[in-house]
């Protein structure tokens, strides 16, 4: 059987803002909240569920795993 690995780069897709986001226009940063709160269910991201994603930040539709 042939040994695989996936690696996934989520490049720029970011989770809340930094505390400097006031000095570079980037108050309210929060890509993956923003999109999931742009759904009505939420996003859909199992995998990524369990790998811990929901305990980073609150997403709807991610929960934490844990």
């Amino acid at each position: 059987m042939a040994r695989r690995a996936i690696i996934l780069v989520l490049d720029c897709v970011g989770i809340g803002e930094l505390p400097d986001a006031h000095l570079f226009g980037d108050e309210g940063s929060d890509t993956l909240g923003n999109l999931s709160r742009a759904f009505p269910e939420g996003l859909r991201l199992p995998n990524m569920a369990k790998l811990g994603l929901g305990n980073i930040a609150e997403l709807r539709g991610v929960p934490p795993n844990p």
